[in-house]
């Protein structure tokens, strides 16, 4: 399935869960700014389309500490694939909503608080980037392709929590 401006819906077996509900980032900004002191920090993912890598950082972020931070996921393709990165999250009973998962041009308007590329190719793209604070490189891949998504979907998680011991315990 690949992600256009339509919902997705995941396609497992038994399981009809909306990928993506209604509803979209307004201009009020990922950063907030109303009570600046008291809102979340906001995290954009970016990834480069292929294999969905920013909406599964981003579920698994929104699954651990989404009463601490405020996750969006984007992509430098004109379409994503988010099918296997569902059903990935859906072994690891985590769901998986597209609902900020937008093109990179989506939010060039936009202030995060942190933005972290999940491959080189994401920030390679030549498209403009939204503002940002604090800018995390990862690489998911390790430098090429990776065939096994489970490894990925594992590596995703630990820098997860490295992020997440780094930035709440300070």
């Amino acid at each position: 399935m690949t992600r256009k401006s339509e919902p997705t819906t995941c396609q497992k077996q038994a399981c009809q869960e909306p990928v993506c509900q209604e509803g979209a980032l307004t201009k009020i900004g990922l950063a907030g700014q109303a009570s600046r002191q008291n809102a979340k920090p906001s995290v954009l993912f970016l990834c480069d389309g292929k294999e969905g890598y920013s909406l599964v950082a981003q579920s698994i972020l929104t699954h651990k500490a989404n009463s601490y931070f405020r996750g969006f996921s984007a992509f430098t393709s004109s379409t994503c694939d988010v099918t296997s990165a569902c059903h990935a999250l859906h072994q690891y009973n985590i769901v998986c909503s597209d609902k900020y998962h937008l093109k990179i041009d989506n939010y060039k308007e936009e202030r995060v608080d942190y933005l972290i590329a999940m491959s080189p190719s994401s920030v390679q793209s030549g498209k403009p980037l939204p503002e940002y604070s604090k800018f995390i490189p990862w690489d998911v891949t390790g430098g090429g392709e990776v065939s096994n998504k489970h490894s990925v979907v594992k590596y995703i998680n630990e820098q997860i929590n490295y992020f997440l011991s780094v930035y709440l315990y300070r």
